[in-house]
Formats: structure tokens, sequence, C-alpha cells
């Protein structure tokens, strides 16, 4: 069962006039609690029902119409509500990017410090984390939700202004925590990646993304091979400045020479059956 499906289904139990609990929800689509109550969670922060405990309540005029596909690979339209939404991004390429993250989770040790940029592949990886002691900061409101329920990670988020459809917090000022803070590792994604560098295209990303490198020792780069050479309008830096490509088996042998000469490891992430299945039943 697909991610989509799996809302509709919910969004279809649920009752304006009562509480519908997550064992109810449990029992009809044959998924674990846990699963439940984190489908509950995004659709309540998408705004698409009303989260309360032990369950859920419908938000009268919410309907959904599940889509064999999302429009676009980043911020396309949320089939819910015609409105942006970041999480429906995490479906397109889910199995390629499970296994993107999955070869990131290989840079963290406990005790690490990190900063993990706002994403859908970055929100994967924030997702598969394990509770151990790592510091991470995040401008990334999906990625803070994701971490909230482990207890050992501590989590930091700069000051600034809330961007709703890109669900990130943006500073466009020097100063705040991120003057402060000091990370082993940069973990990061892109709209696209060219000769010219990592490219962005929205300004004040840019400039935040810029801040973010420099209090990193290690950028890290999770981006799939549809990236690679995608359009895009704004630098955010030059080759040189990435330490570390982790891309997908789709990478060109042209790209991985110009990468490499660029003095960047390229790591290949390889999709399994298990990230395969992750990707359709959570």
């Amino acid at each position: 069962m697909h991610l989509q499906d799996r809302w509709k289904l919910i969004i279809d139990e649920l009752n304006p006039d009562r509480v519908t609990s997550v064992d109810e929800l449990t029992a009809r689509l044959g998924v674990s609690p846990a699963t439940i109550r984190r489908d509950l969670n995004e659709l309540h922060e998408l705004g698409h029902l009303l989260r309360v405990r032990g369950g859920a309540m419908r938000i009268e005029g919410k309907h959904f119409t599940a889509k064999a596909e999302p429009k676009t690979p980043e911020f396309q339209t949320d089939s819910l509500t015609g409105q942006s939404s970041f999480l429906a991004s995490t479906i397109v390429n889910a199995p390629v990017k499970r296994a993107i993250a999955r070869a990131a989770l290989d840079f963290l040790r406990p005790g690490i410090s990190m900063i993990i940029d706002g994403g859908s592949t970055t929100y994967t990886m924030a997702n598969m984390m394990a509770n151990e002691p790592y510091h991470v900061l995040t401008t990334s409101i999906p990625i803070l939700q994701c971490l909230l329920d482990r207890s050992k990670v501590k989590v930091t988020l700069p000051g600034g202004e809330l961007f709703r459809e890109q669900r990130i917090i943006l500073n466009p000022y020097e100063d705040g925590m991120l003057q402060n803070f000091s990370a082993a590792k940069m973990f990061i994604g892109c709209q696209a990646l060219t000769r010219n560098g990592l490219m962005q295209s929205d300004t004040l990303l840019v400039q935040s993304e810029r801040r973010l490198m420099e209090r990193a020792d290690q950028v890290i780069l999770l981006a799939d091979s549809s990236k690679i050479d995608a359009p895009a309008s704004l630098s955010v830096c030059p080759l040189t400045a990435i330490d570390v490509v982790i891309t997908d088996e789709g990478l060109t042998d042209a790209a991985r020479e110009w990468l490499e000469h660029a003095g960047i490891e390229v790591r290949i992430a390889h999709v399994t059956a298990e990230d395969r299945k992750a990707s359709e039943v959570v």
C-alpha cells in the first residue's frame, strides 16, 4: 500500500463528530500502531485532520484523492488541499532516497554534532536515524518532528522566519544560534548538481545554506541521479566546497568523472528489496 493510498483510507475512516482511535485505524488498515501515529501526526501537521489524544477526528470538507504519481520531484501540489506539500515529495523516487539515506547513516557515530538541511532525502535520513546521543542542528520542521521521539538526540533550531511551503526556518540576518554552532558534518540536498556546483532556486535558501556550510567541517550531499545536471538558476557553492556526494546507480560515468576531478568522494547507494518494500508499506 502506497503512502497516499493509506492516507486516503485514514481520512475516509474519520468522523467529524467523534474520535477514531489509533487501535481502530490499526485494525481497519492492517498496519502497525506506530505507522498510524506517524501518519496522523503528518496529516495533522498538513492541516488535513484534527489530532487528539488516542486518535483523530475528521475536519469538515477535507477529502483525499490519491494520485499514482506526484506532479513534480519537489514541492508539488498536495492532493488533499491543492496546497504545496513537503511530505508528499518524499514519495518521489522513495526507494532511491531511502538507499541514499541509509548510506549517509554510515557517517554517523555517537556524540557527533551535525547539521541536517531541509529536503526530502535528508528528511528520510533523519527518519531512519537511531536514538543515539547526536547533536543535530536543523532548519527543517519535518526533521524536527521526526526526531522528537528520539530522547537521546539533542536538537537545535536556529531563529528565523517560518516558510510554510518548504517547511523550513530561514533567517536573512547574520546573528543568532548558528554563529555559535560547530558541526563535524553537514548533510544537504539540492535542486541540482552541475559542473558549476550545488544549485538551488531561492535566494534566501541559498544564503541560509551558505551560512550553514561555513559551520561544518565536512559537507555531504545527498542527491539522487535525477538531480545531476538538472535545471536550476542559483549557485550555492562550487564543487570544491563539497566533500562527499551520495547518489544512486543512475549516475553516468561522465558525471562521476567531473565530480571526482573536483576532488569529491562519490558513493553509490544501491537500492535493495527492503528499500522498495519500506517505500510501499511503512
